[in-house]
C-alpha cells in the first residue's frame, strides 16, 4: 500500500499523490464512502456543459441560413 502526504495549502488541506496514482484530469469528485476519503476522476456530461450556459458574445447569431447549393462545383 502506498502513503501520501498531507500539507496545508492556504486554507485548505492538499494531498500530494504518489506518481502512481496520477490522474490525466483537471478536477476530481472527493466524498465520503464507509469512512475512506475517495477521489474520483471528474467526469463531463452533456447536462455540464448545458448548465454552464452560453459563452457566445451578444452579436452572435441564433441562426444560420443555408445557402444555395451550388450545382457545378469543381474538385
Amino acid at each position: 500500500m502506498k502513503t501520501a502526504r498531507v500539507f496545508k495549502s492556504g486554507n485548505s488541506q492538499a494531498v500530494r499523490l504518489p506518481r502512481d496514482f496520477n490522474l490525466d484530469v483537471a478536477k476530481v469528485q472527493v466524498f465520503w464512502k464507509d469512512g475512506d476519503v475517495v477521489l474520483r476522476p471528474l467526469k463531463r456530461t452533456w447536462q455540464d456543459y448545458f448548465d454552464r450556459g452560453r459563452k457566445f458574445s451578444d452579436d452572435f447569431s441564433e441562426s444560420i441560413e443555408d445557402m444555395a447549393l451550388e450545382e457545378n462545383v469543381q474538385w
